[in-house]
């Protein structure tokens, strides 16, 4: 409940320390130039990752290709407000950014749903797909509502016409394929990518609808009970996850990190981006 309520106030979710970019001048007019300095930021704080075949830099990878794809189709995808998609673009990165360094620098109130997400990714207490699903339900069905209501707050709303649009270009990320970078086998559940992007839209959808249940919320009470909802929903789903996507008795990421391993020996600086 706490870090709704921290949410529903932005500038108290503002971290000691945390990175700034949705109040970058670029981002703040909705200039493509501000898609540059988010893709620029995820690859400084992927690097490091890969390096280490941290299990964080499978969602990091996967939400930086992401971005740039977001950028490469800027201008084809008929967007009715561009520059609408483009702050909410930054915020949104930005409250992944927020969520990861209050969790590794231990300062902060981590969400639930990310609580789950990181303590699983560093304790490789799960599969490549767990770790990736556990990630987008963390930044989508909890993050998401509160960017958008945010960017209303700010009287920069999104329509629900370009959010919708949004998932043209998410149609064209395969995330199996940019996962397989770091696990082979991350494809050997023979989920195919429109699956894939169907639960992906699935909770867009939702995140869409929490958002203005937060906008049309009656009063302050209402709203917070609409905030903890969410907060519970994503945690709860977290919980769902970690489980289904857990090692079975016996089995741990020995195999994974060996493939990640070798091809850190392939290309000892890193995997190159």
């Amino acid at each position: 409940m706490l870090s709704s309520i921290l949410l529903l106030t932005p500038p108290n979710f503002a971290l000691a320390g945390a990175f700034d970019l949705a109040s970058n001048k670029f981002c703040q007019v909705g200039k493509s130039k501000c898609v540059e300095l988010v893709i620029k930021e995820m690859k400084r704080r992927y690097q490091p990752l890969a390096q280490k075949c941290d299990r964080d830099a499978l969602f990091a990878l996967t939400y930086l290709r992401t971005t740039e794809t977001f950028l490469a189709t800027l201008n084809k995808i008929g967007y009715e407000n561009p520059a609408a998609i483009i702050r909410e673009d930054a915020l949104f990165a930005e409250y992944y950014f927020r969520a990861y360094d209050a969790y590794h620098s231990q300062k902060g109130k981590v969400p639930p749903a990310w609580q789950v997400a990181f303590d699983v990714a560093q304790n490789r207490a799960c599969s490549s797909a767990g770790n990736l699903v556990l990630g987008f339900n963390a930044h989508i069905q909890r993050d998401l509502p509160f960017v958008l209501y945010e960017l209303y707050l700010q009287g920069h709303p999104v329509s629900y016409a370009d959010h919708n649009r949004v998932n043209q270009f998410l149609r064209k990320v395969n995330v199996v394929q940019v996962a397989k970078k770091f696990d082979s086998t991350i494809d050997d559940s023979n989920q195919n990518p429109q699956q894939q992007f169907q639960l992906i839209a699935q909770w867009r959808e939702g995140a869409y609808r929490n958002y203005e249940r937060l906008r049309d919320a009656k009063d302050k009470a209402v709203r917070m009970r609409v905030a903890a909802e969410i907060e519970d929903n994503a945690a709860a789903t977290a919980a769902i996850l970690r489980k289904a996507f857990s090692y079975p008795p016996g089995a741990d990421s020995s195999q994974q990190d060996a493939y990640c391993q070798a091809v850190q020996g392939i290309k000892p600086k890193g995997i190159k981006v």
